[in-house]
């Protein structure tokens, strides 16, 4: 089973000089998401993996970055 590291993820997209909310936006456009949203993923407090619309999309903004 492969497990995404979401924090890995989340900490490269804002190292592109996203804010968390307009990074919160952009996964918006496809699934809910809030800037509290991202900032625990960033932080690694959220206790649940995203789901698996979140996972994808944070994955696809990170193919195009």
């Amino acid at each position: 089973m492969w497990l995404m590291d979401t924090k890995k993820i989340v900490t490269e997209l804002l190292a592109t000089k996203l804010t968390q909310q307009e990074l919160a936006d952009l996964v918006a456009e496809v699934v809910p998401c809030h800037q509290s949203t991202i900032s625990a993923y960033a932080t690694a407090s959220r206790g649940k993996r995203p789901s698996l619309e979140m996972g994808n999309r944070l994955l696809e903004l990170h193919r195009l970055r």
